[in-house]
């Protein structure tokens, strides 16, 4: 027995032995090289192989750095270590590449000169770059068989003369895009999306780019690999797709206490998208709320995109909102989209807004303008959109970016019904300035575990602020755990922080915190606080739809949290 644990405790150290870096490897270039010290190399192996190896990748790093003649001298190998000695040679020089048969203009595009490599070391890695551009340029403007080399090559010395010699072959052409698969899409939109239609001259940056640019599209799901067919007399491009859901019905109702009478109210939220439901790429997209008792609201976003197949897109927004019987605001904005990648844009746009009084029973002898009046605005403006998900409806990892602003003219109009001599201290007509930020991140622990971080914030500058052209904060969409929309604000932010256990692919255990900070600035007063509010919940995919729950503590001014007021709510949505 004793001999026997003594055999295996020699195994195990031999075998510990050989799974460490114990060989050695040692190289010593001619003196008389020139600063081949700066060459670098691993010096310790598990094995000789592997120290083999790593001579052969220092003979190629001398070839690559004009060595050309490098050799190994000899060799001394023994159990521990080998020594190597180089004869490196003399270094090489250019004594001439000239652009041979490759056009002057297509020269200037890569950034060749011949003085660059005249009298020059002959750096191959130099000359490999060069062949790259070159193909690369030809692969892109219709030679996708193109090839390059080194001719008429004469050594003199140690120097190099030699010519550039490109072989374009024939052009070619994409003939035809064929789309197969139950995918209902217009071909003018995926020629316009991907930037490929029929009678295109071949570019295979594009053609590379194809399927990174159809998973962004969020209506069609890549069946299998695209393929490009080459014919002796025509080029097509077979895409395989398959419809994928895209548009959407969701519902929150919402139960939270009446801050008048203490009772539980509902509250509302139903939210219709539809995706390419014309097989162009569109989207109508309509949202009604009704988040307090009194207050309703009405939002619909119509885009149109590559009209006339070109990168320009179309939008349309019209926003309704009626404060019970006091006030109605009518929103519209139109936008001309340039459009780049992945649905992301840049836009010019110009908003129209009124907001319009009701009622003005009880105002008739008032001796001070009330918090609200009739006011209009026009203004001019400038977007941004840039998103990049892994997975649209519950990401992993990437992000939003979306940014406007806009400036232009206020205008308060004098009631007939009110007093005229309460405006007379007032700017009629003003400049406004306004801005409107919505950013988010996501990003993996590893694992399950993802953390989201959100970022959203508006700004309006103009002179006498009423409360009906504020923005409303507060609730499920902006500012969790606070009443919804009660907050007005004339500049705000705020700051989420949420961590995701993913459960499924449509389903996570989430906790939140939003921190925020707004001022009003109005007529008569200056307000500002830090609200924030902090909950979880749970999201889980059944086949019926996407359901939610989640429960929420707000707090304003400094007030602490009340779980008396906590707010529930409940949400759906159904992909189809």
């Amino acid at each position: 027995m004793k001999h026997v644990c003594s055999i295996l405790l020699f195994l195990l150290l031999l075998l510990r032995a050989n799974g460490q870096n114990n060989y050695q490897l040692e190289i010593h270039p001619d003196p008389g090289a020139d600063n081949i010290q700066r060459f670098d190399y691993k010096k310790t192996f598990r094995n000789k192989a592997e120290a083999a190896k790593e001579i052969r990748k220092f003979l190629f790093t001398l070839y690559d750095n004009a060595y050309l003649g490098a050799t190994v001298d000899s060799i001394h190998p023994d159990s521990l270590i080998t020594r190597v000695w180089i004869q490196t040679g003399k270094k090489y020089l250019w004594a001439k590449l000239s652009g041979g048969n490759v056009d002057e203009g297509l020269l200037n595009v890569i950034g060749f000169r011949e003085k660059l490599y005249s009298g020059k070391p002959l750096y191959y890695p130099d000359v490999r770059l060069l062949q790259e551009k070159l193909l690369r340029y030809c692969e892109n403007n219709g030679y996708p068989f193109a090839e390059v080399k080194l001719d008429q090559v004469v050594v003199r010395g140690d120097e190099f003369t030699a010519t550039l010699q490109l072989n374009k072959y024939k052009l070619v052409k994409i003939d035809s895009v064929i789309i197969k698969g139950n995918a209902k899409i217009a071909p003018v939109y995926m020629y316009s999306y991907l930037g490929i239609k029929p009678g295109d001259v071949y570019n295979e940056s594009r053609i590379a780019a194809i399927r990174t640019r159809l998973r962004e599209v969020a209506f069609v799901h890549e069946l299998r690999p695209f393929e490009v067919v080459f014919g002796d007399h025509s080029t097509k491009l077979i895409l395989y797709l398959e419809k994928k859901k895209a548009s959407q019905f969701d519902g929150i109702l919402g139960l939270v206490p009446d801050p008048v009478t203490g009772k539980v109210t509902f509250t509302g939220d139903v939210h219709i998208k539809l995706q390419n439901s014309f097989n162009r790429g569109e989207l109508i997209d309509l949202n009604w709320k009704k988040l307090q008792t009194q207050a309703q609201n009405l939002n619909l976003d119509l885009s149109y995109p590559f009209l006339f197949a070109t990168p320009i897109g179309i939008e349309y927004t019209l926003t309704l909102f009626k404060q019970d019987s006091t006030y109605l605001n009518v929103n519209q904005q139109f936008g001309i989209q340039y459009l780049l990648s992945g649905g992301n844009y840049f836009k010019v746009f110009v908003n129209q807004r009124t907001s319009s009084l009701l009622t003005t029973t009880g105002l008739e002898n008032a001796t001070v303008l009330p918090d609200y009046a009739d006011v209009s605005s026009l203004t001019y403006g400038l977007g941004f959109r840039s998103q990049q998900l892994d997975y649209r409806l519950n990401p992993r990892k990437g992000y939003t970016f979306l940014i406007t602003v806009g400036i232009g003219t206020k205008t308060i109009k004098e009631n007939p019904n009110i007093n005229p001599l309460l405006y007379q201290n007032l700017k009629l007509s003003s400049t406004q300035y306004n801005a409107d930020l919505q950013a988010e991140y996501f990003f993996p622990l590893g694992g399950r575990h993802v953390i989201r971080t959100g970022l959203r914030g508006s700004f309006l500058s103009a002179e006498n602020l009423f409360q009906n052209e504020l923005f409303r904060i507060g609730g499920l969409n902006s500012l969790r755990g606070v009443d919804e929309e009660s907050i007005y604000a004339s500049t705000y932010g705020i700051f989420s922080l949420e961590y995701h256990y993913l459960l499924e692919q449509n389903s996570y255990i989430f906790v939140f915190g939003d921190y925020a900070w707004y001022e009003r600035t109005g007529i008569t007063s200056y307000v500002h606080d830090t609200p924030a509010g902090v909950g979880a919940g749970i999201r889980f995919d059944t086949k019926a739809g996407i359901f939610s729950i989640s429960y929420a503590l707000g707090k304003q001014f400094s007030n602490p949290f009340d779980f008396k007021s906590g707010k529930i709510n409940f949400g759906f949505v159904s992909m189809f």
